[in-house]
């Protein structure tokens, strides 16, 4: 690794194929408040690969084969500038993709996930933000869902007061996104925020909870599960969630569906989804926090903060990074 770059905090990953994982980090010589460089990392067969990016990166994904490209890209979401970045293999540079209302440097606050769903990429963010990726073109989809802000209430005439009191109260903060095929697309966020895209509009779906959600995973089993603080962890479809028993108290952050069960990641370590409820993974590493989760190709990825580890079905590999040890 080069000898400048410090030590990192992990802060999503997922798999892009069998021994190759994806992240986003932070510096942790940068200060608290500051959001203007990203660290993205790249673990192929055993060596570590880096990339910063002007821009702290709050989301990773893998954008695989489609009936449009035959490729398989790296993708990376930038908080707060609007730009996604797209790694093809072997090429020289990123191609860097400007959402709408980010064009001219403008930006676009509070970006949070990005998923491919189907053949599309489809990003959301704080504020009732949703996009979606189409024939290699963005375009904003929070038809249903998008929130009045302050200029709009203003323009309907409310008293400035009343105005910034009406803007609170509708604000659709939207933390994470993931989908059954692109007619069943779910996103959630705080104050229990559940909402369904059929592929032409967004709807809120009875959530049971105004606990703030943090994940979302479409599981294998053809159920939907929301999780988040504290401690909870919601099971359904577009007719409704409701809460179940886990027996664990913590705050969830991540989800996957690795070999016919639901794993879920915790501020006090992973999860197995029991009948009897959650029972806590023991993965030989002691208490950790987890960050990210994903499984494809026979592998389960663990995201911890400093490290991470790999399941597959038998035995768990922990693997550094080398700027951490």
């Amino acid at each position: 690794m080069n000898s400048e770059k410090t030590s990192v905090t992990f802060l999503d990953g997922c798999i892009l194929e069998k021994d190759v994982y994806l992240f986003s980090c932070r510096l942790d010589s940068q200060p608290y408040d500051e959001y203007d460089l990203g660290i993205v990392e790249w673990y192929v067969d055993g060596k570590w690969m880096y990339q910063k990016r002007d821009w702290q990166v709050s989301s990773v994904c893998v954008m695989r084969p489609t009936t449009e490209q035959s490729r398989r890209a790296s993708v990376v979401l930038e908080e707060g500038s609007g730009i996604v970045g797209v790694y093809w293999p072997s090429a020289k540079a990123t191609v860097d993709e400007v959402l709408p209302g980010a064009e001219d440097g403008h930006g676009i606050a509070s970006l949070t996930d990005i998923k491919q769903i189907g053949d599309s990429l489809y990003v959301c963010g704080y504020g009732g933000k949703l996009m979606r990726r189409t024939n290699e073109k963005w375009e904003i989809l929070d038809n249903g869902l998008k929130a009045l802000d302050l200029s709009d209430y203003l323009k309907q005439g409310l008293p400035l007061k009343q105005a910034l009191a009406a803007a609170r109260s509708t604000q659709r903060n939207m933390k994470a996104i993931h989908g059954l095929s692109e007619q069943a697309v779910y996103c959630v966020g705080r104050e229990g925020l559940i909402f369904r895209f059929d592929g032409i509009s967004w709807s809120a779906v009875e959530s049971s909870t105004n606990a703030n959600l943090q994940c979302v995973h479409c599981a294998g089993d053809g159920w939907v599960y929301a999780a988040g603080q504290p401690g909870v962890l919601l099971q359904g479809n577009e007719k409704g969630f409701h809460a179940l028993h886990t027996g664990v108290t913590d705050d969830f952050y991540a989800m996957t569906w690795f070999e016919g069960r639901l794993y879920v990641g915790g501020l006090k370590g992973l999860y197995r989804l029991e009948p009897h409820g959650l029972q806590l993974v023991d993965t030989k590493q002691g208490r950790f926090s987890c960050v990210a989760l994903d499984s494809v190709s026979g592998q389960l990825l663990v995201v911890a903060e400093r490290w991470l580890l790999v399941f597959d079905g038998v035995s768990w590999k922990r693997i550094e990074d080398p700027d951490n040890v």
